[in-house]
């Protein structure tokens, strides 16, 4: 019998809760911010391939923005990388899901 809290396994398909920063439409030059992703109609995930234990961004549908096709070797990297890339578009992360 273990004393204590257990040890808690994160995911590695972890997702991003997205918000508008302001209420705002989202800043993006090329119209590619799907409006799904603040209403739960569609999800960006940041998943940890198995063979190379390298993190990346992909959605439940549709195509990933050109900028965010890239890998991490951490979890924080790409949410530090993520974090950035959508606050220059009025958006925050506003909840990790494991």
């Amino acid at each position: 019998m273990t004393l204590g809290a257990e040890p808690k396994t994160r995911s590695d398909d972890r997702v991003f809760v997205l918000e508008l920063i302001d209420d705002k439409a989202p800043k993006d030059s090329l119209g590619l911010t799907d409006s799904r992703l603040f209403t739960g109609g569609n999800r960006i995930h940041t998943l940890k391939n198995p063979e190379t234990c390298l993190w990346y961004f992909t959605y439940d549908s549709g195509a990933v923005p050109e900028k965010l096709k890239c890998q991490f070797t951490s979890f924080s990297a790409a949410k530090k990388f993520a974090e950035a890339y959508y606050v220059a578009r009025n958006i925050r992360i506003k909840e990790v899901l494991d």
